[in-house]
């Protein structure tokens, strides 16, 4: 490829999705150092992407504006787009590109539907969604390394930490993200609760971090003077200027768990309905995975459901707090 070339990218959702391509946008920059990089994504995920230092553009996808959106897509002339959604709306952007090189990412469609439907598990040794976005131009990339980063302005960073009290910080600080889209993905609360509870006891802090449909869960685990709940409104920002001052945190499979990768927080990730295998999970090195391997019934879905098809719920129910406790112990252990 020539240096010089303008690149746009598409992946419009979600979180963890577009949190996941910030390995392929510093590959890009190494490889094509001169390129222009736009970057399309939902309004609702903007600060997912807006403060990336290899995007030079970010254009906003609103289902308003899309007549403008394609206007401008077909005037910037790209020579290059890569299209990390790859389904009809993403398609209808640059339809008429006609001059642009495209690459679209495969989705193993078929080897989940397997997966989950007859427990045929072709995805073994699936890699991380992360190495597949950049194999979608790079074909003969090797898995290695990822470049980890999120830049999070100093103004940002300043005005979260005033959040924070001083009693908060002169202890060691663990997080806990209890929220997830779907229910089969969320650890239940009465379980955190005895995990806080566990942390407490060994005189962490705790830090609670969440969005804005995780409100009521969040709520729920301010169960002591030693835990500052710290949802807020979609601010990703604000969240991951937080998330930097915790020694390791908890999260289930959710955004939340790809931004503390970037960010190289030593995590334990609690899987219920999903696998690993899927190539969602953290890709930070310093990451342990908990989950049930004893059930025949998972994985019930690849994204999760809003209800045990099974009705007993054993793949979070069977995950007792203890395990947990010790995973992050190992981990703060390592970093230290």
């Amino acid at each position: 490829m020539k240096e010089g070339n303008k690149i746009l990218i598409i992946r419009l959702s979600s979180l963890g999705d577009i949190l996941l391509t910030y390995p392929l946008l510093s590959l890009l920059k190494q490889k094509i150092p001169n390129s222009n990089i736009h970057f399309v994504v939902k309004e609702q995920f903007l600060d997912a992407i807006k403060f990336n230092p290899f995007v030079d553009k970010v254009l906003v996808f609103k289902k308003n504006e899309l007549k403008e959106l394609k206007k401008i897509i077909k005037q910037n002339s790209y020579d290059i787009v890569i299209d990390l959604q790859n389904n009809f709306r993403s398609h209808n952007l640059y339809q008429f590109n006609l001059k642009s090189k495209i690459y679209r990412f495969k989705k193993p469609s078929v080897k989940k539907f397997l997966l989950v439907k007859f427990k045929i598990n072709f995805l073994k040794n699936n890699p991380s969604i992360a190495i597949h976005y950049i194999r979608t131009i790079f074909p003969e990339f090797k898995e290695q390394k990822l470049e980890l980063y999120f830049h999070i302005p100093d103004e940002k960073e300043n005005e979260a930490l005033q959040k924070i009290p001083s009693e908060f910080l002169n202890k060691k600080i663990v997080g806990i993200c209890p929220g997830s889209k779907h229910f089969t993905k969320r650890y239940p609360v009465e379980k955190f609760k005895f995990l806080i509870k566990k942390f407490i006891e060994q005189d962490y802090s705790v830090f609670i971090f969440g969005g804005k449909d995780d409100e009521e869960i969040c709520k729920e685990l301010e169960i002591h003077s030693s835990v500052k709940n710290l949802q807020n409104n979609n601010d990703l920002i604000e969240t991951a200027a937080l998330m930097k001052r915790c020694s390791a945190l908890v999260t289930n499979d959710s955004g939340l768990m790809h931004l503390a990768s970037l960010l190289k927080i030593p995590t334990v990730a609690i899987f219920g309905s999903t696998v690993k295998e899927f190539g969602f999970y953290p890709i930070y090195e310093k990451s342990i995975i908990v989950e049930n391997n004893n059930l025949s019934c998972r994985p019930c879905s690849h994204i999760g459901l809003s209800k045990c098809p099974k009705e007993h719920f054993k793949c979070m129910n069977e995950i007792e707090p203890d395990i947990i406790f010790n995973k992050i112990q190992e981990l703060i252990g390592e970093k230290n």
